[in-house]
């Protein structure tokens, strides 16, 4: 749990907005259990208009070819400090904090050929030279089974564990090697970090073995359609789920985003999302047991969205359910998801209207459809923090168009 930049700073998050968003989180969702605070991509390079068509060379950089923060943008890290006043800042407030890492090694680091550290290579004779530059052409792709390739990692690692990093976003990662080697490094650092992965077309075995958490689909934007599509793959990938590995269905884009847009056009906004598409997202994240970061610039978040995120009730559908599954197929637009809960003969309940029709929708269940036995169960609406009439043989309630409702069942 935790908040990640890209929605709200795109490529240009700055240390005041970090610690402004550190002192949000210690004082408002904390208590709640949000602890992370991850920086997105191009911490390491000035802001994005001005280096977009020259990013490689405006890198900061080492002399081991290693990414070091701007010191523009997090001005503590001046003198080789790094991220470590930053981290120490968060860490005084009970939170930790995440970087991006891209695969591979800068190209600008095999122009310079830099020596890889506490070895004798050097970077151009460490990467896939059959290959080169792979989506984010300023990054050479490493071979592993090279002298110095799991070296490199390694030397990242150690870098990041001196400065107090707890978490990485290792984004695009389409080479099984080389997300091998950052689990390897991460592991050898000395240091205990989440790896969170954006892969490419990775085999499920080498992200659960590899990785805590691993990105599903497509970026999430605030568009309803976007959300919608969200269904389907949670249906899919809340299977492989288990202790010390999620699928990641991606931040939640509400609240305050697109501060500064990694989109082109985009302006600062509180999320497109109605308030019954809101209630959908959270409802579905926490039903799917989805990890919880929240997009948008939490100082600017608007009070429904806030109230959503410190409802208790309703989150702890999130922290504390197991069996988490959808009930039917998709025959429909009325979607109903269950879970159970440990130590408990309780269920967990959601509703989904996914429709367009603008009348709401009734949506039912029967108690044996649940694994529930006998008549007359409790319902507690946990959006609504209160308790609902007793129900007979069944439960069933009329959804909102792009609606959710989320229950407490009982005896």
């Amino acid at each position: 749990m935790g908040w990640n930049s890209w929605d709200c700073f795109g490529f240009d998050v700055n240390e005041a907005e970090v610690r402004a968003t550190a002192d949000f989180i210690d004082k408002h969702i904390k208590d709640l259990g949000y602890e992370y605070i991850v920086l997105d991509m191009n911490w390491y390079a000035p802001d994005w208009p001005a280096i977009k068509n020259s990013q490689s060379e405006s890198y900061n950089m080492d002399s081991y070819g290693r990414l070091l923060p701007d010191t523009v943008k997090f001005p503590s890290s001046v003198n080789g400090q790094g991220f470590k006043p930053l981290a120490d800042y968060i860490h005084s407030k009970g939170l930790k904090l995440g970087i991006h890492l891209l695969g591979g090694i800068p190209k600008k680091a095999v122009e310079k050929n830099c020596l890889i550290k506490g070895t004798s290579e050097h970077a151009s004779s460490i990467i896939q030279s059959e290959i080169g530059g792979y989506r984010y052409e300023t990054f050479d792709a490493i071979d592993l089974s090279k002298p110095g390739g799991q070296e490199y990692y390694n030397s990242l690692f150690e870098l990041y564990a001196s400065w107090g990093i707890d978490f990485i976003k290792a984004d695009y990662i389409p080479f099984a090697s080389e997300l091998i080697g950052i689990s390897r490094a991460s592991r050898t650092c000395g240091r205990s970090m989440i790896i969170s992965c954006v892969p490419y077309l990775l085999p499920e075995k080498t992200l659960k073995e590899n990785v805590h958490m691993s990105r599903t689909g497509l970026d999430l934007w605030d568009k309803w359609e976007w959300l919608k599509r969200s269904f389907f793959m949670a249906a899919i990938v809340v299977k492989e789920a288990e202790s010390g590995y999620w699928p990641d269905l991606d931040m939640l884009p509400v609240g305050m985003i697109t501060v500064k847009s990694p989109r082109e056009g985009e302006k600062p906004h509180i999320s497109n999302f109605t308030k019954n598409e809101l209630y959908t997202i959270f409802s579905l994240w926490y039903i799917t047991r989805m990890p919880l970061f929240i997009g948008g610039y939490l100082p600017q978040t608007d009070q429904f969205t806030l109230e959503l995120i410190k409802n208790r009730e309703a989150l702890e559908v999130n922290r504390n359910s197991s069996g988490n599954h959808q009930l039917f197929d998709f025959s429909t637009d009325h979607l109903v998801w269950t879970a159970d809960i440990p130590g408990s003969q309780d269920k967990y309940l959601a509703f989904f209207n996914i429709s367009d029709n603008e009348v709401p929708q009734e949506i039912s269940v029967n108690w044996e459809q649940l694994g529930l036995s006998g008549p007359d169960y409790k319902v507690r609406d946990l959006w609504g923090n209160k308790d609902m009439e007793n129900f007979g043989s069944g439960f069933k309630y009329k959804i909102n168009k792009h609606g959710a409702g989320l229950y407490r069942i009982s005896k």
